[in-house]
């Protein structure tokens, strides 16, 4: 792999050449090129989520309540299939490996759809009786519904990590513009035909059982052969011991990490009575953590081509934190500017309830960033304890206060504290980071 620190253009070159040859060299660089197509990916899937909520807030404009609680069932389901994906192990090994590479991911799904069912009973077992929003799936129906929709969600995120390991993450922005629009095209479809409590949530989860079998057929039948001819004979693979070594450590912040997006507005649902305001916090709470998507793409890509060729990780992290702080900057500015005037489009409840919380966790995105670069780091070098320390420290963190300062109303608090939180984990972490830019990899797993 070449360096990933790019050259800068020579003296007197004109400016838009320049321009094109910095593309084309970051597009040839594996680090550059799959890190650009998640964010493209991050990019897509924000503004096709932005025009999945408009969509439904305009569909549902006499009853916000409706919004708001099919969007607490569609985030039940994605912590439940969520919280129990391998993704990590995908992403961390599936780069060493050749011959072993379909059993490994045949592996991943297996463990994580069996763990997203067991958990999804559990959740029906026990979170209807006890939180109201959710008092509809108390049925046996409606919980075998639930439990499908869960392992279906956890193969459908286990597949972009399956993308991303084989270093082929330009195929992950394709399958989600195809997703985005055809639950876009469902939602108009089934707002008109069916019961409103059913249209949102069958709209998001029909494309992501339809997709599962073209996908998967094409990663099996072309990816994974292509994968292992290229990397046959191709350095030292990583042994069974080393990946059940790098399990639980890296599982446990797997889940810190996802509960941290999904858990938390489960637990901030569970404390409002007004589904009216349930949906104000929904639609802010999901447009920020599509914002944290971006900041965790280059984390992502950094791990692949560092565990690809460790060689290379100090240079490869110093260049992902330049790319990212000039990626993601320029995006907080614009979203803390205009969500206001945005979300006012959507009723002034948004805005007025709403945007004060996006503007805060669209801030909180920049030490965020900063914590995953060095997660990216971690798992390269297999310190998976660390890693469950770091994202157990974000999570926990926020778990913790935001029942104790949030009184139901004000949702700017968890705002605050979400991004008092990453800021102080990101100052603790800054050190580590900063010599992690200078210092040569470390050995393997």
């Amino acid at each position: 792999m070449r360096t990933a620190e790019r050259a800068r253009p020579r003296a007197g070159r004109n400016p838009v050449q320049a321009v094109i040859s910095g593309v084309r060299g970051d597009m040839a660089n594996p680090l550059f090129r799959n890190a650009y197509a998640l964010v493209a990916n991050g990019a897509f899937t924000g503004l096709l989520g932005l025009a999945y909520w408009t969509l439904g807030a305009l569909l549902y404009d006499h009853d916000p309540g409706v919004v708001g609680r099919n969007w607490a069932v569609i985030q039940a389901i994605m912590f439940v299939g969520g919280v129990t994906m391998l993704n990590f192990l995908l992403i961390r090994f599936l780069p060493q490996t050749a011959r072993a590479a379909g059993r490994l991911v045949l592996a991943c799904y297996g463990i994580g759809a069996s763990a997203a069912a067991l958990l999804a009973v559990g959740f029906w077992l026990v979170v209807p009786s006890r939180a109201p929003v959710y008092g509809h799936l108390g049925a046996v129906s409606a919980g075998l519904w639930f439990a499908l929709l869960a392992v279906a969600w956890n193969l459908f995120n286990q597949q972009e990590a399956v993308f991303t390991g084989l270093r082929r993450a330009t195929w992950v922005p394709v399958v989600n513009l195809a997703f985005g629009a055809a639950k876009m095209a469902l939602l108009v479809v089934l707002a008109a035909t069916l019961h409103p409590g059913d249209g949102i949530v069958l709209s998001w989860f029909i494309p992501v059982l339809v997709a599962l079998v073209p996908v998967n057929a094409f990663i099996f039948g072309r990816l994974i052969p292509r994968h292992r001819v290229e990397n046959a004979g191709r350095g030292e693979r990583p042994t069974r011991r080393d990946i059940v070594r790098y399990f639980g450590g890296g599982w446990l912040g797997g889940v810190f990490q996802y509960a941290a997006i999904s858990l938390i507005p489960i637990v901030v649902t569970a404390h409002l009575h007004d589904d009216a305001v349930n949906a104000y916090f929904q639609m802010a709470w999901a447009l920020g953590m599509m914002l944290e998507l971006l900041a965790i793409t280059l984390s992502l890509s950094l791990t692949v081509e560092g565990a690809f060729d460790p060689s290379v990780l100090a240079a490869a992290t110093r260049a992902a934190l330049r790319r990212t702080f000039i990626l993601m900057t320029p995006t907080v500015v614009l979203v803390v500017a205009v969500c206001p005037a945005a979300l006012e489009l959507l009723g002034h409840g948004y805005a007025a309830e709403g945007a004060p919380l996006l503007q805060l966790l669209a801030v909180a995105i920049l030490p965020k960033a900063l914590i995953e670069m060095y997660v990216g780091v971690l798992r390269v070098r297999s310190r998976t304890r660390v890693i469950a320390a770091v994202q157990g420290a974000r999570f926990l963190g926020v778990l913790a206060l935001v029942p104790l300062l949030f009184d139901g109303h004000r949702l700017a608090t968890i705002g605050w504290v979400v991004l008092g939180v990453n800021t102080v984990v990101a100052a603790a972490i800054a050190p580590s980071l900063r010599r992690a830019c200078t210092a040569p990899a470390r050995g393997g797993a």
